[in-house]
């Protein structure tokens, strides 16, 4: 990454500390979360959300990796046995992207 990078994220107040630190040069740039709609699927979101494909993605790790979606990751017993499992997933979300360009 490069040292002078822009990072966007949502407004959370814990974001802001982190980024200074690990990436002192990087600009932070916030934005306000948006409501989700009063009516059909609530996670539909009204206009432009530059979190969507950071969240969506996020989405789909938790539901294809049971052990994340758990309120405790105990279940990984050693941080390593997370990783290779993470690992695991890219790989196959990776080729099944690349199997599915053929077609569009």
């Amino acid at each position: 990454m490069k040292p002078d990078a822009i990072i966007e994220s949502d407004q959370n107040p814990h974001y802001p500390p982190d980024v200074k630190e690990f990436f002192p040069q990087a600009t932070h740039v916030t934005f306000k979360g948006r409501r989700p709609k009063d009516h059909g699927m609530g996670e539909l979101k009204k206009g432009f959300d530059p979190l969507f494909s950071l969240n969506h993605t996020c989405a789909m790790t938790r539901d294809r990796i049971k052990r994340l979606a758990r309120k405790t990751w105990a279940i990984s017993k050693k941080k390593e046995f997370l990783e290779l499992h993470l690992a695991i997933y890219v790989d196959h979300h990776n080729r099944s992207l690349r199997a599915l360009e053929k077609y569009f």
